[in-house]
């Protein structure tokens, strides 16, 4: 890293000491600052993720912790592993972490976090929670990687679809102000490709998602006239949407209370929460072939849209008659299966 003098136009090389040069360890400090400030971190590698904990304990059969834990928007869960130097054993470590994490349901990671924060990874997931921790990724954080480290990840996600990132991390200092820097660097994916690049293999090894590059395309895949119609008419109102999952959002007083997501044939809807006699409202409005349902312990619904008339009655419920509905969002009531419309 330069320090950039103006007055002389010059550049000034910064002093590079190695963590442990200047007293900086994995878990007392590295882990500490990024706990402390995980959006600044996690901004800087290029990564949008919900940081769940720290020292997290993967299965019962072993002593290890994982270092950070954290779910991305697609709800997967993203180990993280922080190594101060370089150790060609991080890579095995990770993924026997995510292999235990894959044990794991979407209940057993949520009870990391209390209500509050339950509702704020709610809010920040682009699917619904109920899908959380369906699949891992794996972060690698060190000062350097080994050689083979990285031809095994380059092995692992070309031929094998297995997410990993391992990103180079540095400290730098100013000798004149004492400032020190943390420089961030990723090695692998390459950044130019890291946005745009398949591996190949991923989509025979791994459920990838389709990409599509409109919601024209999107929609074109869409069977049923009814649903698309509903879309069209919500997304030319400019609906909170989320093109990758064909998603769309309803809100009340700025919180999610709604996801409508496209099937082939028919709409599946999420409820967030619960207000009184909710599923008699819905049954009264909608068809049998609705199947809505509690689902989360009773937490939430789920129903299916497929007429016309099911999608004018949504429509009109979630932006007109709910919106001074009082919420019962701590109903607990016996859970059901959630019917995908796969």
């Amino acid at each position: 890293m330069l320090r950039i003098d103006r007055k002389n136009q010059s550049f000034t090389l910064l002093e590079t000491p190695r963590l442990a040069d200047v007293s900086i360890s994995e878990r007392y400090d590295l882990q500490e600052f990024i706990s402390n400030s995980p959006q600044a971190f996690f901004k800087e590698l290029g990564l949008e993720v919900f940081l769940v904990g720290k020292e997290i304990m993967p299965s019962k059969s072993v002593q290890d912790r994982i270092d950070l834990l954290a779910v991305d928007k697609e709800g997967n869960s993203v180990i993280i592993e922080l190594k101060r130097g370089n150790n060609k054993l991080q890579l095995l470590q990770a993924i026997s972490y995510a292999g235990m994490m894959a044990q794991w349901t979407a209940e057993d990671l949520l009870r990391l976090l209390d209500e509050s924060h339950q509702e704020s990874l709610t809010d920040f997931l682009e699917v619904d929670i109920e899908e959380v921790n369906r699949a891992q990724r794996i972060v690698l954080i060190a000062e350097e990687f080994d050689y083979a480290l990285l031809v095994g990840t380059e092995w692992l996600s070309k031929n094998y679809g297995v997410d990993v990132m391992c990103c180079r991390i540095s400290v730098a200092k100013d000798a004149v102000s004492g400032i020190e820097y943390l420089v961030c660097s990723n090695v692998y994916p390459a950044p130019e490709l890291f946005q745009e690049a398949t591996p190949r293999g991923q989509r025979s090894s791994i459920n990838t998602i389709v990409a599509w590059s409109n919601w024209s395309a999107a929609l074109a895949e869409v069977t049923n006239p009814e649903m698309v119609a509903f879309y069209q008419g919500q997304l030319s109102e400019n609906r909170e949407s989320y093109l990758r999952k064909r998603i769309l959002h309803y809100r009340i007083e700025g919180k999610r209370r709604w996801f409508v997501a496209a099937r082939q044939s028919r709409a599946y809807v999420w409820q967030h929460g619960r207000f009184d006699n909710d599923i008699e409202y819905w049954k009264e409005g909608l068809s049998e072939n609705a199947s809505v349902k509690p689902v989360k312990r009773g937490r939430c619904l789920s129903f299916l849209l497929e007429t016309k008339n099911e999608f004018a009655f949504f429509q009109k419920s979630v932006t007109d008659v709910l919106i001074t509905t009082i919420w019962n969002d701590g109903v607990d009531e016996e859970d059901s299966e959630v019917d995908s419309d796969a």
